[in-house]
């Protein structure tokens, strides 16, 4: 051998032992093995291995058994793509404890044919604890995780998430759009996309709550949370988050809304039974003094105020029925300060006689709420306010429009565009700072005998209908509660009435009211002319009816009845008569009374009503039905 082979060989010796302590330094397991396993040579083992009995026998006695597929296809596919493989295993960290490895596999190729492997494994047990932590940690909230590429709507949930949503185990996720269409509420659709698209500008999505139809039909509310990931130019790629049921949640808060409206009624008693003594008075008086009269002329004047009171007391009944009672929420396009207006009987019966209200209505926009929802907000807040002014003092309601961008927006968790903003300003005392922050909190309270209910009802239903509610306040200078409505499209007018429709034969109505005294007023109302009116005292008597007089164009009927309710009535008898139209009346009713009922078909009348109210509500109803006919 030359001085010059043995120079290069010393060289090349002295590179290897470079090279070994290198990879010996290295903390990840780096080895070569054989096609069929077997380990050729390697950096380092575990403590407490022997490195000479290693070499030589199969990587696959350091794995658990259950995961010896995984790894022999991983070998399998990197042979036949000749790509770099990665799989999670389990191996030794020491002779007697494993951990969890992040497992990658290389082709060595020579002279065009892979002639063996390079494996290499990293140790990510910490991390898979912490992983493990996290996981057991967002279980016991119930909190469910989620990411999606915004780009591709592609994405992928844990399993709390799946069952959230109602997904078999191992389902996967549906993209974003199949999301949208199959599982989001239609009519919280619009609030989600939003919510979306503002993520992008403000890097967070939600926190919103919204409603899902899960794949069994059922409904449920979850309420979702998250961020965004961004690459080096700032570009979102990828949206994570959390997802957590909260129907239970809600279903609570309603209670809770329940009680405290039972709270406010229980304060309105007093003020709305002096009301209601004085107009019966009123009634009773003219209609006693209008008796005694010799002609219709002299009387007429009484009964025009026995009228006028009624008219009165059945005003505020309705405001009562609005705000007292569980009812199936409608949200509709309203003018706010119209419902305040309404409201303002009611309002002023709530502060005694030293407090003074005043409102300042400034806004013409319209918002998309609950008429009942709105008149708890305001009422909450204006009991609020009674109660934070010990002696006199002014509560102001006012309202305008307004327009939120940018930093505004931000800070109260908006999408920017326009608002309605409703107001409440007292002249009390003022609450404490400490106390502002928990001032919505359920059950929290600053005042002795109080529920804590008033202020969470009133968040709960401000960010239901995707607005927000704010407080300011000073020591010995009042507060002033904010409430922002996002401002939508006034209604169209509405169409011309198809009532104008008559026809030459008389409307056949069968009447069924189980009150003798309304029963009168109904025949009449509907007696003779273009009507010809049956009418029965219950379900029974209408079923003989209909069977001597059927068909009948249109049925009027009360909804809550001692043997068969008008509901039930109303389908029975349309099964017989399939071009029957429906006309519920009733003086209250706790969810809609044709749910389940062809909305084409059917009309409500909330008693009460004056006869000619009734007489127009059957015309409105059959001219709709047999224009629709005529199409």
């Amino acid at each position: 051998m030359s001085a010059d082979d043995a120079s290069r060989i010393e060289l090349l010796e002295a590179e290897e032992r470079r090279l070994r302590v290198m990879l010996e330094s290295v903390p990840d397991f780096i080895a070569r093995i054989t096609l069929d396993g077997k380990f050729l040579d390697l950096n380092h083992v575990a403590p407490g291995l022997d490195k000479a009995k290693v070499l030589g026998s199969s990587f696959e006695a350091y794995l658990p058994e259950a995961l010896h597929e995984r790894a022999r296809a991983a070998l399998k596919t990197a042979y036949e793509s000749r790509s770099v493989q990665q799989f999670a295993a389990m191996g030794p960290v020491s002779a007697d404890v494993m951990g969890h490895f992040l497992t990658r596999v290389s082709p060595v190729v020579e002279n065009g044919e892979v002639t063996s492997f390079v494996m290499t494994a990293t140790n990510v047990t910490a991390l898979e604890e912490h992983r493990l932590l996290l996981q057991h940690a967002l279980e016991a909230m119930g909190l469910g995780t989620f990411s999606f590429d915004p780009a591709t709507g592609a994405g992928t949930w844990d399993e709390v998430a799946g069952r959230v949503f109602g997904l078999a185990r191992g389902e996967s996720m549906p993209g974003l759009e199949r999301f949208f269409t199959e599982w989001v509420h239609p009519e919280d659709l619009d609030g989600v996309k939003k919510a979306l698209e503002r993520t992008f500008v403000t890097q967070q999505f939600g926190p919103l709550e919204y409603r899902i139809r899960l794949p069994n039909g059922s409904t449920r509310w979850v309420s979702a949370t998250g961020t965004t990931m961004r690459d080096p130019r700032g570009k979102v790629t990828t949206i994570v988050g959390t997802v957590k049921d909260v129907t239970d949640r809600r279903a609570l808060e309603a209670r809770l809304r329940d009680a405290e409206k039972l709270e406010s009624i229980g304060r309105l008693a007093g003020g709305v039974a002096h009301d209601f003594n004085n107009m019966l008075t009123a009634i009773l008086g003219n209609v006693a003094f209008a008796a005694t009269m010799d002609s219709i002329q002299e009387a007429r004047p009484l009964l025009e105020e026995a009228r006028l009171a009624a008219e009165r007391s059945a005003a505020l009944t309705a405001q009562l029925l609005a705000f007292a009672r569980r009812q199936i929420i409608e949200p509709k396009v309203l003018a706010p300060d119209e419902s305040i207006e309404r409201l303002e009987p009611l309002l002023r019966r709530l502060l005694d006689e030293r407090k003074r209200l005043e409102l300042s209505l400034g806004a013409s926009g319209h918002v998309r709420i609950g008429e009942s929802q709105l008149e708890q907000v305001v009422m909450n807040l204006v009991t609020n306010a009674r109660d934070a002014v010990p002696g006199s003092g002014r509560i102001t309601v006012a309202t305008q429009d307004t327009l939120l961008e940018g930093a505004d927006c931000a800070e109260m968790g908006l999408i920017a565009g326009p608002y309605v903003m409703l107001s409440v300003t007292d002249t009390g005392g003022g609450i404490p700072q400490d106390a502002l922050p928990h001032l919505f909190e359920p059950f929290f309270t600053t005042r002795e005998g109080g529920t804590g209910l008033g202020l969470a009802t009133c968040y709960g239903i401000v960010k239901q209908n995707r607005g927000t509610i704010s407080v300011e306040s000073e020591l010995g200078r009042g507060s002033t509660f904010r409430v922002y409505l996002p401002r939508v499209e006034a209604p169209a007018p509405a169409k011309p009435s198809s009532a104008a429709v008559r026809r030459t034969a008389q409307i056949k109505v069968l009447i069924v009211e189980d009150e003798e005294n309304v029963r009168r007023v109904l025949n009449r109302a509907l007696r003779g002319g273009e009507f010809a009116a049956f009418v029965a005292s219950g379900a029974e008597e209408a079923r003989h009816i209909a069977d001597q007089h059927g068909p009948f164009d249109v049925l009027v009927t009360d909804i809550v009845m001692p043997d068969v309710d008008g509901r039930e009535l109303a389908r029975e008898l349309r099964a017989r008569y399939p071009e029957l139209r429906v006309l519920f009346v009733s003086g209250y009713s706790q969810d809609l009374p044709f749910q389940d009922q062809p909305q084409d078909v059917t009309a409500f009348l909330q008693k009460p009503f004056q006869p000619g109210e009734l007489a127009n509500a059957v015309h409105e109803l059959w001219g709709a039905s047999r224009s629709k006919r005529g199409r």
